[in-house]
């Protein structure tokens, strides 16, 4: 009993050490901020505790090297002024000041009877000048990114982006700045609809052309269905129905033979004299006994079917040149199978009991079939137009 009272102390101890040998590892290897993390997670769970405070030694240690290295980062950013840096600086200023929280809530912290204390430093002017400097930078390149091109004023956009994020009172227009080089960055692209199929009201398709591009890879191409006088399009996209055919309504049949072994009942095994076969208790043994059945399916398959043919012109509205033409069509098909059958429902195969159960439908009229030829012609067209980098 003694040896294992001492073993379940030995594990104890070493579940009690291990946690600051990780932490003792860590800063040995320059880890600082884990060896800390490390510490301060042990000491929130309980501080009272002599294991837990056996951490306390080693988390002032990783709290003043992590601060050490941490102040020598920002001196050697500070030698460069890009967004990078001046970003890094102001975050590394932030961690820091949270370090410092984390220590405080947990004051008084004690070793070995006596407490142990931790230097805390104001960073908060600090914190105020690096947020200030970088929101600066931040500006100052978007303002000059705005004078170049598209690709410039793309740039532009995600400078403002981030300074609206970092400090969005930073100045009182910053929304509409944004705004600015979003359409200046953006590729304005109206969409036309043209319609050679008489049988197709126009009114039926008033939707193909209103393109929903909120879901598209490229955020930098805006769709307008209709004009807008204010704006200057780059491209232009047509999108042309020219023919409807349809597959006229018939109906296909096949008919399928089969056939079945199944067994029917049984018989007494005789052996060569005729006599019945007994088994090793003396009964009389029965074997099943097989024969043959046979059936005709009759198979009906329903069929019509629509298409709509058509293509996709996409035009610089400036040049007049034609960047792209491709085709595109949209289809909408019915199929319906069902069947009869006679003879000996035995004989037929699981795989035709669905058309069995089924009786023939009527067609769906013409009117379905344009409307959903109409929708899966659209929806082919947003997937060609979600690929576009104009």
């Amino acid at each position: 009993m003694k040896k294992l009272i001492v073993a379940l102390m030995a594990v104890v101890l070493c579940a009690a050490c291990g946690g600051t040998q990780k932490a003792t590892n860590l800063i040995s290897s320059g880890n600082y901020e884990n060896a800390f993390a490390v510490s301060i997670q042990k000491l929130t769970k309980d501080k009272s505790s002599k294991s837990s405070q056996k951490h306390v030694p080693v988390l002032k240690e990783a709290y003043t090297k992590a601060a050490t290295n941490d102040l020598q980062t920002i001196a050697n950013l500070k030698k460069t002024n890009t967004p990078e840096s001046l970003k890094k600086i102001y975050g590394t200023y932030l961690n820091l000041d949270l370090r410092q929280d984390e220590v405080r809530v947990l004051q008084p912290l004690y070793f070995e009877g006596s407490e142990v204390q931790f230097d805390f430093t104001d960073y908060s002017k600090s914190i105020t000048n690096a947020k200030n400097n970088y929101s600066s930078k931040l500006y100052t390149d978007a303002v000059q990114e705005m004078k170049g091109d598209k690709l410039a004023a793309r740039k532009a956009y995600k400078l403002f982006q981030e300074l609206i994020y970092v400090n969005p009172t930073y100045k009182n227009n910053l929304t509409q700045l944004s705004q600015n080089a979003k359409n200046k960055g953006s590729s304005f692209v109206l969409v036309a609809l043209k319609n050679n199929v008489q049988r197709i009201s126009n009114d039926s398709i008033e939707s193909v052309n209103q393109i929903n591009s909120g879901n598209f890879d490229n955020q930098w191409v805006i769709y307008h269905n209709k004009k807008d006088s204010k704006v200057r399009y780059d491209y232009q996209i047509d999108i042309v129905f020219n023919t409807l055919q349809f597959q006229p309504e018939k109906t296909e049949q096949q008919t399928v033979p089969q056939e079945a072994k199944i067994q029917d009942g049984w018989q007494y095994q005789l052996d060569a004299n005729g006599n019945v076969v007994k088994d090793d208790k003396g009964n009389d043994v029965k074997v099943a006994k097989y024969k043959v059945v046979r059936a005709e399916v009759a198979l009906y398959q329903q069929n019509k079917a629509s298409k709509l043919d058509g293509n996709v012109v996409i035009k610089n509205r400036k040049t007049g040149a034609v960047v792209s033409s491709t085709p595109i069509f949209g289809e909408a098909k019915f199929q319906h199978l069902y069947g009869t059958f006679r003879g000996d429902q035995r004989a037929i195969e699981q795989k035709y009991y669905d058309a069995l159960k089924s009786k023939a439908l009527v067609y769906p009229k013409d009117d379905e079939f344009i409307k959903y030829s109409v929708l899966n012609f659209k929806q082919k067209v947003t997937a060609l137009l979600s690929q576009q980098q104009l």
